[in-house]
């Protein structure tokens, strides 16, 4: 992960949005990120002949005390003199994580002053978030995906590019169209509000248009679509399909719910794994192909599992290493 990855995650945590997975991650890089050590010996180097060693010796006891049992005093202050990391974690993690951040903050900002690499926004598993764009635009991740642009966007271009599925409110402006970049296309407007899926684990790109107008861009295709159309673009076969669908219907997981329309069993769980965390196989070779149209209210996943169950033959069985879905027998 880069250092701008963990600049917005510094950036969530003191406003109060952030997930304890991220807050892990955090944790995580404190502990083993070399630069960082070094950067951060250095600095305390250097500080070593312009700080009163006294008021340095008297801030570091009271973060030990705060820490860790008088017993663990003097092994830490040896550790610390020689800046081992296993004794920084032990207050950053517990106490101190503010204080952390907000110096390692000036870290990054530092290191990545003449650094080109992208601003990235990632959704885990379980989570939807949403990012304002330096020109207005705004987006909203689905879950297990990411979002990534230069930190430069709109100056001369306005590009992201999309690992998963986000709905888009793009702010229009007619001297530079907006551009989302998948693996498989490119999805072209100056300002418009669509959805995009673009799992890589799907094979289908679906594009849904609420308003406005977007183009589709791939090698050896190209196609304007008008607003309620929805585009099914096959990454293998490079070929696409379109209809006519209620748009709203497909941002039905902004609000935390499901929407499916003629959709595998397949998808469907792929769908579920993702947003519940939960791994989900099949016992049959059947079932993955049947197929469900209809909305799926917020809730559990057994909820999910037993309302599609209503109209799709299947049964399935939790285990400790996730759920396996079945062939319903005539028994139950």
């Amino acid at each position: 992960m880069d250092n701008i990855y963990y600049k917005n995650l510094i950036e969530k945590y003191f406003a109060g949005c952030i997930s304890d997975e991220e807050v892990k991650d955090l944790v995580n890089w404190i502990k083993t990120d070399p630069n960082l050590q070094k950067w951060l010996e250095s600095e305390y180097k250097s500080t070593d002949d312009n700080i009163d060693a006294q008021l340095r010796d008297k801030l570091w006891n009271n973060i030990k005390r705060q820490t860790v049992e008088a017993s663990d005093v003097s092994d830490i202050t040896h550790k610390y003199r020689k800046f081992n990391f296993s004794s920084i974690m032990k207050w950053a993690a517990v106490v101190c994580l503010p204080l952390c951040l907000a110096v390692f903050s000036y870290y990054l900002i530092s290191s990545n002053a003449t650094s080109s690499a992208p601003l990235v926004v990632k959704a885990d598993k379980g989570n939807r978030t949403s990012v304002d764009l330096p020109d207005g635009s705004s987006v909203i991740l689905n879950s297990d995906s990411k979002l990534s642009y230069d930190s430069d966007f709109g100056k001369k271009e306005r590009k992201v590019i999309l690992d998963g599925e986000a709905y888009f409110k793009i702010k229009h402006d007619e001297k530079k169209t907006f551009i989302v970049q998948t693996k498989a296309l490119d999805v072209k407007v100056l300002g418009t509000t669509f959805n995009v899926s673009a799992y890589a684990d799907n094979k289908n790109v679906t594009i849904v248009l609420m308003e406005g107008k977007v183009g589709l861009y791939a090698f050896g295709f190209s196609h304007t679509m008008k607003p309620g159309e929805k585009v099914e673009y096959d990454k293998t076969k490079k070929l696409y399909s379109s209809s006519a669908v209620m748009p709203n219907d497909y941002i039905e997981w902004t609000k935390g719910n499901f929407y499916f329309e003629k959709e595998s069993l397949e998808n469907i769980m792929k769908t579920f794994s993702r947003v519940y965390g939960v791994r989900i196989r099949f016992d049959s070779n059947t079932l993955p192909q049947d197929r469900f149209t209809g909305t799926i209210p917020n809730g559990s996943i057994q909820n999910s599992l037993n309302i599609l169950m209503l109209t799709t033959h299947f049964s399935y069985k939790v285990e400790s290493s996730g759920i396996i879905i079945k062939e319903k027998s005539f028994s139950q």
